[in-house]
């Protein structure tokens, strides 16, 4: 089951148990306020007709003029007040041992013996609801006799109005419900579109789209959402990109190097072979092979060196330690002097003192690609100049020569791997890139 639709199903029951339980209770509640009016209309109507009854009998007696009416007379009496045609109430009297003495209408008969066992028990005036009548019970003293008054009230129409409205309440409910449930829909696909935004968006990256952006509109959860998805699409592009750029700088590289290498391997077993086929060769020529056969070599252990350098410090583990950068870099200028008095060149090195935490071999490393570049850009007779110093805690260097320098365009390109400006001349002088 999908996300909107268990959104959907579920607010819908939740808004339609809402609906229900309210309308339910709003109808419970005005059923008992009109069954309470009703019982309150009817117990003010049995007091009414027994005060009017007993007066009615007061005056029977003083027209008499005798002291205590006759039960008979009652009776009698009771017939000629509550006839049918008058009271609509369902009326009888029964004496002290509970026994019928006289019933207006039939409805007397439909109450329990237990009813008149209750008021009989307390004295006091008791209230029923049974199959939609309600009765009234009292106990009254009528000349000078026991008798028991029974009203009987038909609360049907009560009863038939609350049915009623029920049935209208579950219709208007079940109406109601499928109008919410319509708005409801639209609300949940309107609120969720964004989502299948960003599923579509999320499954296009996934398929190699990296260029693919989610839209993005709002401030709420799932506008951060988006934001968030496209700032993780634009890191893995980035970083797809620049794999793509170092694969490719690589694979320009090796086949590069099989190229360079393939010259000198060409000469050698050129040389090789007619130093093995001419044994009458002359000693001069011999040796001008064997030094070609030497100079291509060296050439080779060139190239081969730069690789195994590249592979080593794109492996290597940093080793710090704290070194005196003075000493080191006196180091490096033994070592580069001797270099750049073959190549003709003037070398100066100078560095403050101070200490400083690093990998040695790998600084050594750099400076000499720096010194090396910077002896292939120069001509006879230039200057290379390296020089460190301390500014507060960070330390400086730079390598200065007065060589052919690289245009201005290509100044952002330079701490790309193997990127050669002049790749005719970098690969006379030995470069490789680096």
């Amino acid at each position: 089951m999908k996300l909107w639709q268990k959104i959907f199903l579920y607010t819908m029951m939740l808004v339609m148990l809402a609906v229900s339980v309210t309308s339910i209770l709003l109808l419970k509640n005005s059923f008992n306020l009109a069954m309470d009016q009703r019982k309150q209309a009817a117990s003010t109507g049995h007091e009414f007709l027994v005060t009017n009854f007993k007066s009615m009998l007061l005056s029977e007696r003083l027209r008499q003029n005798v002291i205590v009416l006759e039960p008979a007379r009652v009776i009698g009496y009771m017939e000629s007040t509550f006839e049918e045609e008058v009271v609509k109430e369902g009326i009888s009297f029964y004496d002290r041992d509970l026994k019928l003495v006289y019933q207006n209408g039939e409805r007397g008969q439909e109450t329990v013996q237990e009813l008149l066992n209750t008021v009989a028990e307390s004295g006091e005036s008791y209230m029923q609801m049974k199959e939609d009548v309600l009765y009234i019970v009292s106990k009254e003293s009528l000349e000078t006799n026991t008798y028991y008054f029974l009203t009987a009230s038909d609360m049907s129409d009560v009863v038939r109005m609350h049915r009623d409205m029920l049935g209208s309440v579950r219709f208007t409910s079940m109406l109601c419900a499928l109008i919410i449930a319509a708005i409801l829909l639209v609300v949940v696909k309107m609120l969720l579109m964004p989502l299948q935004k960003i599923n579509a968006g999320t499954r296009a990256i996934a398929q190699g789209e990296y260029n693919r952006r989610v839209p993005q509109r709002g401030k709420d959860e799932i506008s951060e959402l988006a934001g968030n998805m496209n700032r993780m699409a634009q890191a893995v592009e980035e970083n797809i990109r620049a794999l793509e750029n170092v694969a490719e700088d690589r694979k320009q590289f090796i086949d590069n190097l099989s190229h360079e290498m393939k010259t000198p391997l060409t000469s050698i077993l050129g040389f090789s072979d007619l130093l093995l086929i001419k044994s009458d060769m002359p000693t001069e020529q011999r040796q001008e092979y064997v030094s070609i056969i030497k100079d291509e070599a060296s050439r080779m252990r060139i190239l081969s060196g730069k690789l195994m350098e590249m592979i080593t410090v794109g492996e290597a583990n940093v080793e710090w330690g704290k070194e005196e950068v003075q000493k080191l870099f006196e180091e490096i200028a033994a070592s580069l002097s001797i270099i750049a008095q073959s190549h003709k060149l003037q070398f100066t090195c100078s560095c403050e003192k101070g200490r400083l935490w690093m990998d040695r071999e790998l600084i050594k490393s750099l400076v000499y690609n720096l010194c090396d570049n910077a002896m292939k850009a120069s001509s006879e007779g230039g200057s290379i100049c390296i020089r460190g110093w301390f500014e507060k805690e960070v330390f400086f260097f730079s390598v200065t020569d007065m060589g052919m320098g690289i245009p201005a365009e290509e100044i952002e390109k330079i701490t790309q791997a193997f990127y050669m400006v002049d790749k005719v001349r970098s690969r006379a002088s030995g470069g490789a890139g680096l």
